[in-house]
């Protein structure tokens, strides 16, 4: 049976259908017992009553008769000693009298006894219409337990099947339609879980078109200046000189966004790796201005390292990269004149300028692929519109997380990281890296 609907009907039936025939056997086995018992109590009683009767009327004679299902025999005690253990007792019980087996009750009377014999081969007329009825109510039990395990298999394979119909929309691309979250616990709450996965993949799909429709319109832009002046070029539209500076600016800023794209790639997958160890925050801020001096002179923008050493649990090239695309941003956005200061200490990184800030509404969404490139990208000298969403991905990746405050007067972004704490080694490992940099 590999339908599940099948399984959990058989399954439950099985049990169902099993418990039924021990209670039956158990019914069955109880009630021959105390039919037994009432037999008994049956014989006995009426011995006692044919004893009181005897004695009343003390003339005794001989007898051995049949009275209903019952023989009745008044006898010398000597005759019935081989039916009973002690003639001179009354007893009840079991006995063997003459090649049969009988239920039997004894009275002893003066010289003589009296001696009720009931066959054994007559128990099983008294009980069988109790079992029948057993039987009955054991078949009517069978078909109720059936159409129970039918309902029950039916009501959990019912959503789950909805779930599994919901799922072929999703494979379609389609949003279906959100599952009633009703039924048992477990079901509520597979409705719930699919739900919310259902929401998160449409979700994740439109971010992914929006994604590549972004990425085809930057791609396109170099692309097509690349290919203009190259045309230009060929047709004497243009100087040699300016056609090869815009192609070459054009090329680097396709360069950029290509790399960035790797970038965000290999997060994604499992080859990308993180190595952490014990990192200083404040050489990390020093490289970063060093790294960008010239670049910051080509601004005309003051390009500041402050802080002391500051440790912490990261990837120092990673770190590095954060710190990088976080100067490159600041000073692309700072006027000139302006400052752009990488801070260390407490554990983060921080890089400040003093350029426009961003909008107040624009602040939660500074780190979603594009969304800056696309709101100021045509005021503002930005870069590939990929690069905090990168900074983003790497904090993560280590660990941490990252911030932005944002005013008229400026813009900060902040990375906090988790603090290290230092041993012999972390030591010798930091004075490794001062003297690598150095």
């Amino acid at each position: 049976m590999r339908s599940l609907r099948a399984r959990l009907f058989a399954a439950t039936l099985a049990a169902l259908a099993i418990t039924l025939v021990l209670t039956i056997a158990i019914g069955a086995v109880l009630t021959r017992r105390q039919v037994d018992k009432s037999q008994a109590t049956s014989l006995a009683s009426r011995a006692d009553d044919l004893q009181l009767q005897r004695r009343r009327s003390p003339t005794y004679i001989n007898q051995d008769f049949v009275s209903g299902n019952v023989r009745i025999i008044f006898q010398p005690r000597a005759r019935l000693r081989a039916a009973v253990p002690n003639v001179a007792r009354a007893s009840d019980g079991k006995t063997t009298f003459e090649g049969q087996r009988y239920l039997y009750s004894y009275r002893p009377l003066p010289s003589r006894g009296l001696l009720l014999l009931r066959s054994e081969s007559l128990r099983s007329s008294e009980w069988r219409p109790f079992l029948r009825d057993l039987l009955l109510a054991g078949l009517i039990g069978v078909a109720f337990a059936a159409g129970l395990s039918f309902f029950v298999a039916r009501s959990i394979v019912g959503p789950i099947r909805r779930v599994a119909a919901a799922a072929r929309t999703l494979t379609l691309e389609d949003r279906p339609a959100p599952l009633p979250e009703a039924g048992t616990t477990e079901i509520a709450s597979l409705a719930r879980a699919f739900n919310e996965m259902a929401a998160e993949l449409a979700d994740s799909r439109d971010a992914e078109r929006a994604f590549l429709l972004s990425v085809s319109h930057e791609l396109k832009t170099p692309l097509t200046a690349i290919r203009g002046y190259a045309e230009g070029l060929a047709d004497g539209a243009f100087g040699a000189d300016e056609a090869a500076r815009t192609i070459g600016l054009e090329a680097g800023r396709l360069e950029r966004l290509v790399r960035d794209l790797l970038d965000l790639a290999r997060m994604n997958r499992s080859e990308f790796s993180i190595s952490t160890g014990p990192v200083d925050v404040a050489a990390v801020a020093r490289e970063a201005v060093q790294r960008h001096e010239v670049a910051a002179r080509d601004f005309d923008v003051s390009l500041t390292a402050e802080g002391v050493e500051a440790w912490v649990e990261a990837d120092y090239d990673r770190l590095l990269q954060i710190a990088s695309n976080l100067v490159e941003n600041a000073l692309r956005e700072t006027p000139a004149g302006g400052t752009v200061t990488v801070r260390a200490g407490d554990a983060q990184l921080s890089v400040s300028d003093t350029g426009a800030g961003i909008p107040p509404e624009d602040v939660p969404h500074a780190f979603e692929r594009f969304y800056l490139y696309d709101k100021i990208g045509k005021d503002r000298p930005v870069g590939s519109g990929l690069g905090l969403a990168i900074v983003r991905q790497l904090a993560t990746a280590m660990g941490g997380d990252v911030r932005v405050e944002s005013s008229p007067a400026g813009t900060t972004f902040s990375v906090r990281l988790r603090p290290q704490v230092r041993g012999v080694d972390d030591l010798e490992v930091g004075a490794r890296q001062r003297a690598e940099r150095v």
